[in-house]
């Protein structure tokens, strides 16, 4: 017989199972992005983030339903990835809030809870989008608040709100006729169908569905990294690779050690991997720290992550406890060694790595926050779906940080060039914001999928050319295909193109493509330089 009410216990547990499903279902939500592009993260980022909320649990000393869900949101907020990520943490935010002083949840408590968790969600965004993550939930949330008094059963309600979710989300492509061409529901919404379905599995004491994965049930990670690896012999001439990299993978029963080792060792080296149970425990020495967390979120669900920048630490050793404090500080984003040494030629002191294939937490951005001693700091974003945690990590930080709306590398490049060290925060922030609209980004890469998308036929493993949010070249050859969606960036008051090649495409393929558009467009200066990034081909700039 189930439950007519929920303690703190079983709500832990229902958060557990619904990190859980999503956890197994995640790569099918990433398929889901509409675009047929390779970094399709939605499904890893939701994943990501409520597996950080999840990991915090073992910090509570009472469990009841206000400290389990102010838990869950507090980890939530600062491990979130991606929009959705932050989505889902403004959704476990509202949770929390309608549980302040409850002991129980019960059909009426459940449902006053789900719609605060909409209102605050919505508020959260500057301007909601109907048709995704936000839709499902208000719409459920709707339903519960509006049918409550004819449900007596806490497990039938719960089951018929998660029932109506599925028909909003089946209803998602008619709401936004980006998916409906795509042909695919809503990603956010789909993971947040998944979470919900494992915290009824929970509820209903049921197991969960691995399918053919060979998944073990829900066991709370205890393990910490806490002298995992003890780095405090080492001396400043020691340091070859600047970023001590930690991390724990759960559920990492198949993971071939010897694999990961190899891997983790041709990006730095200290590379520990040590196997304990069901977990994995990481320690690297790296110049890409994004690349070896990447690697182990292939392999399982993450936890513990932690980034140490060691010169850094060595050099601010016996320093005096007040040093200068600066104006001005710079925070990035860089997907590339190559765009990396860009940003630091042009003052960006502190670099995050990570872009399309790993969006930086809301915690990756306060760390990098705290090491910095300036009175105002600027934080570039560099990418569209890192923007929401580069801004929920201002709004956490008690620091002067303002983020420039910056969505794409060129956009960061035209920013600096803005900046004025003479000039106050106030009209540098303007300038540098004003300046994003002066340059136009455009991106090369590969087709996941057969799909069709703006009229286009596109092919798996074709190139894809992106332009203002849009495919709008797609064929076989990555040259014609590049020359084509410059083709169309490129107007009369055009005077430079640059070209940021990635780490798939070689100097001399760069430089051929450099003579080409020399000749295509003799009107404006080409400018060829290694950016380094992965599975985009070419980042173009054109001012």
């Amino acid at each position: 017989m189930n439950n007519q009410k929920i303690e703190g216990t079983l709500l832990k547990k229902m958060f557990e199972f619904g990190a859980r499903n999503l956890e197994i279902h995640k790569k099918l939500v990433d398929e889901l992005n509409v675009f047929p592009v390779p970094d399709g993260d939605t499904g890893t980022n939701m994943s990501l983030t409520f597996s950080h909320s999840v990991s915090e649990f073992e910090k509570i000393d009472k469990l009841n339903i206000y400290n389990v869900s102010k838990t869950a949101s507090a980890g939530a907020l600062i491990g979130a990835r991606g929009n959705s990520g932050v989505i889902l943490s403004q959704l476990l935010r509202g949770f929390s809030e309608a549980c302040k002083g409850i002991d129980e949840l019960d059909i009426e408590k459940v449902s006053n809870a789900l719609k605060l968790a909409s209102d605050v969600a919505y508020k959260a965004v500057m301007k909601p989008t109907e048709g995704t993550i936000l839709t499902v939930a208000r719409e459920m949330a709707e339903f519960a608040v509006e049918k409550q008094d004819k449900f007596n059963d806490l497990g039938i309600f719960m089951q018929a709100v998660v029932d109506h979710g599925k028909e909003t989300l089946k209803r998602t492509p008619e709401m936004l006729p980006v998916l409906k061409e795509a042909g695919v529901v809503d990603a956010g919404g789909q993971g947040l169908i998944f979470i919900l379905e494992g915290a009824l599995k929970a509820y209903n004491n049921e197991e969960l569905e691995f399918d053919s994965l060979a998944v073990a049930p829900i066991k709370a990670v205890t393990s910490s990294l806490d002298k995992f690896v003890d780095d405090s012999h080492m001396r400043p001439e020691d340091i070859t690779f600047g970023y001590c990299t930690e991390f724990i993978i759960k559920d990492a029963q198949a993971v071939d050690e010897s694999e990961l080792r190899e891997y983790l060792n041709s990006l730095g080296d200290s590379v520990v991997v040590v196997k304990d149970e069901e977990i994995v425990k990481v320690h690297v020495h790296t110049d890409h720290p994004g690349l070896a967390i990447e690697r182990g979120g292939s392999l399982g669900s993450l936890t513990r992550m932690k980034i140490d920048n060691m010169r850094e630490q060595f050099a601010t050793k016996g320093t005096k406890p007040q040093e200068k404090l600066l104006p001005y500080g710079f925070i990035a984003v860089s997907p590339g060694e190559g765009l990396t040494e860009l940003f630091n030629d042009l003052g960006i002191s502190q670099v995050i790595s990570g872009g399309q294939t790993m969006n930086p937490s809301t915690q990756d951005f306060l760390n990098e926050i705290d090491k910095m001693n300036a009175q105002t700091i600027f934080l570039f974003p560099n990418n569209s779906n890192i923007l929401m945690a580069a801004k929920q990590a201002a709004e956490i930080s008690d620091k002067d940080v303002l983020v420039i709306g910056s969505k794409t590398i060129p956009q960061c490049v035209a920013a600096m060039i803005a900046y004025s060290p003479e000039e106050d925060a106030k009209s540098n922030y303007a300038a540098m914001n004003e300046a994003l609209e002066h340059v136009m980004t455009g991106e090369v890469t590969f087709a996941v999928r057969d799909t069709k998308i703006n009229g286009l036929k596109i092919k798996k493993d074709n190139m894809i050319g992106i332009f203002n949010g849009e495919i709008k070249e797609t064929g076989k050859d990555i040259n014609q295909v590049t020359e084509k969606l410059l083709s169309a960036m490129v107007d009369e008051e055009s005077e430079l193109i640059t070209v940021y090649y990635g780490k798939d495409i070689s100097q001399d393929q760069a430089e051929e493509l450099g003579e080409l558009l020399e000749e295509r467009f003799d009107e404006c200066d080409i400018e060829i330089q290694h950016g380094g990034q992965p599975l985009y081909y070419y980042i173009l700039s054109v001012e």
